[in-house]
């Protein structure tokens, strides 16, 4: 196994790790203390990923960065959705949130949505819904 095994033949990525000066024994010696953590607590490859997803967001997340999510948005209509849910892959846990009525007609990303779970909030923009999980919810943990 190499490097375009690792980057699963990413010219982009082989590319950037050539630029930061990483090779195969590098990112070994990088993550090996982790492998160590990910096979001392008995963790399956995808628990282990899980992990490092997690441990990538703390980190992020102490930096003032922007946390990932594993969330994906489902609608019930292509254009103008009345209704949307969340999932969360990982854990298979789902929110659900319904459009505010009577909104001038806007562009879908700020089209307004009441959650479900949180029945006192204030109305989100559809594009900041991904965030209220994170924030309000805990990314459906």
């Amino acid at each position: 196994m190499d490097l375009k095994y690792i980057v699963n033949r990413s010219t982009s990525s082989l590319r950037k790790l050539d630029e930061l000066g990483c090779d195969l024994e590098s990112l070994f010696f990088i993550a090996k203390d982790l492998f160590s953590i990910v096979d001392d607590l008995g963790l399956t490859s995808k628990q282990a990923s899980e992990f490092f997803f997690r441990i990538k967001n703390a980190y992020n997340s102490s930096q003032g960065k922007q946390v990932d999510s594993d969330l994906t948005t489902y609608e019930n209509h292509n254009t103008s959705p009345s209704r949307l849910s969340i999932e969360n892959k990982s854990t298979g846990k789902t929110i659900f949130f319904r459009l505010v009525a009577e909104q001038p007609s806007a562009e879908k990303i700020a089209t307004l949505f009441k959650c479900e779970s949180c029945e006192d909030e204030q109305p989100i923009k559809r594009v900041d819904i991904k965030s209220h999980i994170v924030s309000k919810h805990d990314g459906l943990n």
